[in-house]
Formats: structure tokens, C-alpha cells, sequence
């Protein structure tokens, strides 16, 4: 069953994602909407890693009830499978020959080391190995290496644990991993120096992994098991709600103890992102349309907005280019190569899959 409130979530996380990064990379941190727009930057990740414990976990449930252990992990990892790689493959395809060949972004790295970083980002292990974002222009690849791991997770969380009260367990020791990162475990076992220019970076390499971000996932795991929904309330209402709620994280965020402190931002993030997901993932609201069609496609978008954006900081910024020019620009070029690497990329690989199903069927 596809729920119709599901899209409008991916559409509000990728555009979450997207307006941060436009401001960050396009160098607006001096824009009075700068700390506001970072604010909404943290809730987008966290979203689609709600929405991922939710779908991956229902669909492993789905497949193994209807196909049995064996037949079922087998068609959840294909449908994961041609889900995610053909589109990635693509753009990393893509991004690599820009990158090397016009951007000049890898002019001072060896041979070897661009070798290491193509195996490591076709596998998904990059941002383990090298604890950075991306390869090249495009630093959203980092997010698929945690979600890759979780998908292979999920299965096992299905198969493994019988009692929820063992997900509540799950949940509190993410948290307990942010409690220590807080209190310098991590220091103390990599000997990070605090001093030290990359110290912060390395503490969010941390917290980023899929212990800390464990937390959101589980939480789409509980509300899928207890099917969590509220009462039908008006339109009017609905949207009141949904405003608060960002209005009151965007205000949390802009505290300093929110600042300092891992458990408390993602404590915060994940109550937000939860109170999102449970009032619209079985929502339908027509009047969202597109940014139903932008959650349709925001694989895509999540894919190639951030190499959009590199090359426009490199060959437009430099010219002072107006800035209203740049966002229609940014804006047409991301629908259009979005646009088409959903419905010829990524349905390709959809309908490869049906393909391939029917004929061993």
C-alpha cells in the first residue's frame, strides 16, 4: 500500500536538504535567513532516516510473510538493489568525469588514492574509510553509505528480535552514544585534540554513524509496528501544527545548549522529525501536489543537487552573476536532470526488476 503522505515527507526533507546546502556552498552564511535555514538543514537526514526504518522494516516484514525467510530476503534485497544503485551509479558516473576532467577538483590527488575512492564509493564504504561527505562534487553520497548499512540491518532486526521492548533498549543506547560523545569517550579512545581545526568534524563523523543514527530509524521501526496515527483533524489545524512544530525546533536549535550538546540536538531532531512523519505519513492532501512530485523524485534530487550547485559556484559566482539569475538557474537545471534521471534512470531500473521478477515467476 503506497501512502500518499509518505511523498509530501520526502518532498519536505529534500527541499530541507537542498535549501541548506544552496546557502552554505553558495557562500550566504552572511544572509540574515542563514542560522534559520541551517535549522531546517539538521531536520532533513533525520527525516528520510525515519522514513527509511519505517519502509525498509515494513518491506522486509512484507517480503518475508508473503514469500518466506529465503525467497523473501531475496526479493527485499533486489528491490533494494534496483531501488538505489541504478540512479547512483549513474550520477557517480557522471559526477567522476566532471570532477576529474572539467571541475579539476582531484588535480593534487595520486592514482592510487582515486582508485581506493572510486572502489570505496561503488561499494558504499566511503564515508567509513575516509570519513568525508563525497567524492569530488558531490558530498551527498555519504547519507547512502549509512543507508546501505542499514538495509542490510533491517533484516536482521526483523528476524532477531521478537520483543519491542529490545527496540526501546536499541533506542536508549543510541542515545548513550551521544551521551558519550558528549562526555569525551571519543577523545579519549581516537585521541582527538580539541584543539585541533578538525576536532568537531570528527565528533559529527561519530555521531553520524549508524549507532547514533540508529535512533531514527528505530523510532519508523515502532511507529510501523504500532501503526501510530492521529486522529483525522481538520486542514486548518493540520497546517497549524505542522508550523509550530518547525517553528518551535528552529527556535530550540538557535539555543546554545542545543549547540553544545549531541544528546540534546538529536533528542530534539528526532521529536520533531517523529511529530512530522506521524501527522503526514497517511495523509493525503491534494493541495501539496508538488511537493508530493518533488518526495516522487527526490532520490534524484537528493543525487544532483549538490553537483548543480559546485558547478555553478565555479563557472557563475566568479562573473558576479545576480543572484536571482543563479536560483532560477539552479532551480531549472535540478527538476530537469532530477526529471529525467527518475523516469528514465531510476523506473528503468524499476521495470528491470518487474522484468527480471516475471520471468523467473
Amino acid at each position: 500500500m503506497h501512502l500518499k503522505g509518505i511523498d509530501i515527507l520526502r518532498g519536505l526533507a529534500v527541499c530541507f536538504v537542498i535549501l541548506y546546502h544552496f546557502f552554505e556552498l553558495l557562500g550566504l552564511q552572511e544572509h540574515p535567513l542563514y542560522p534559520y535555514v541551517c535549522s531546517l538543514g539538521l531536520l532533513g537526514v533525520p527525516l528520510f532516516f525515519i522514513i527509511s526504518g519505517y519502509l525498509i522494516y515494513r518491506s522486509v516484514d512484507y517480503s518475508i510473510t508473503n514469500r518466506g525467510v529465503k525467497n523473501g530476503i531475496k526479493n527485499y534485497f533486489t528491490h533494494r538493489i534496483f531501488r538505489i544503485v541504478p540512479a547512483y551509479y549513474v550520477n557517480f558516473i557522471i559526477v567522476f568525469i566532471v570532477a576529474y576532467y572539467f571541475a579539476g577538483t582531484m588535480e593534487t590527488w595520486s592514482f592510487d588514492f582515486i582508485v581506493k575512492q572510486i572502489l570505496s564509493h561503488l561499494t558504499f564504504t566511503s564515508y567509513f574509510l575516509y570519513q568525508t561527505s563525497g567524492l569530488g562534487i558531490n558530498g551527498a553520497y555519504w547519507t547512502l553509505s549509512i543507508e546501505m548499512l542499514w538495509y542490510i540491518v533491517a533484516p536482521l532486526f526483523l528476524l532477531f528480535i521478537k520483543k519491542d521492548r529490545y527496540f526501546i533498549v536499541l533506542l536508549f543506547l543510541g542515545f548513550l552514544y551521544f551521551y558519550s560523545i558528549d562526555m569525551g569517550v571519543m577523545d579519549t579512545i581516537f585521541h582527538l585534540q580539541k584543539d585541533a581545526s578538525n576536532y568537531m568534524a570528527k565528533l559529527f563523523f561519530f555521531s553520524f554513524m549508524l549507532p547514533g543514527q540508529i535512533v531514527y530509524f528505530i523510532t519508523g521501526i515502532l511507529i510501523y509496528k504500532y501503526h501510530l496515527k492521529v486522529t483525522p483533524i481538520s486542514k486548518p489545524l493540520l497546517y497549524s501544527l505542522l508550523i509550530s512544530i518547525v517553528a518551535a525546533f528552529i527556535y530550540l536549535s538557535l539555543q546554545r545548549y542545543f549547540l553544545e550538546s549531541f544528546v540534546i540536538r538529536n533528542w530534539g531532531t528526532l521529536l520533531a522529525v517523529a511529530s512530522l512523519f506521524i501527522l503526514l505519513y497517511r495523509t493525503k492532501i491534494d493541495e501539496l501536489f508538488l511537493l508530493s512530485w518533488l518526495g516522487k523524485i527526490s532520490y534524484s534530487l537528493y543525487l544532483w543537487h549538490m553537483p548543480i550547485l559546485f558547478v555553478l559556484k565555479k563557472y557563475y559566482l566568479p562573473h558576479e552573476s545576480s543572484w536571482w539569475l543563479i536560483s532560477i538557474l539552479f532551480i531549472v537545471l535540478l527538476l530537469a536532470i532530477s526529471s529525467l534521471s527518475y523516469y528514465f534512470v531510476e523506473e528503468s531500473g524499476f521495470r528491470l526488476r518487474k522484468k527480471l521478477e516475471k520471468q523467473k515467476g
